[in-house]
Formats: C-alpha cells, structure tokens, sequence
C-alpha cells in the first residue's frame, strides 16, 4: 500500500487462488477471493482505541 504495489500485489493473489482453487477445488466451499484493498492502514486505529484505566499505586 505505502509503495504503490497493492494493486499489483491482489492480481497476483487473485492468480495464485484461482490456480489454488483449479488444482484442489474440494478444499474450498466456495471460489476464493483476495481481500479488498483497505483505503486506511493504521497500525493502532484511534477508532478502536480507548482511554486507558487510570493506575492507583
């Protein structure tokens, strides 16, 4: 995603499960998919985090 390549990275995964899925089609319930390329990457998301508990000594 930082260096432009995320594109080229899904066309290449989608290739490898599609041949994946030729070769061994009982092993998946349904034709496989790369997952969506995100539009955010955080690496601790402020959405998810939260206040932490004050400590008492």
């Amino acid at each position: 995603m930082h260096f432009g390549t995320a594109e080229e990275v899904r066309d290449q995964r989608t290739v490898t499960l599609a041949e994946a899925y030729a070769r061994h089609s009982e092993r998946f319930g349904r034709h496989p998919r790369p997952p969506r390329i995100p539009q955010q990457a955080w690496i601790n998301d402020p959405a998810k985090c939260r206040e932490p508990a004050p400590q008492i000594s």
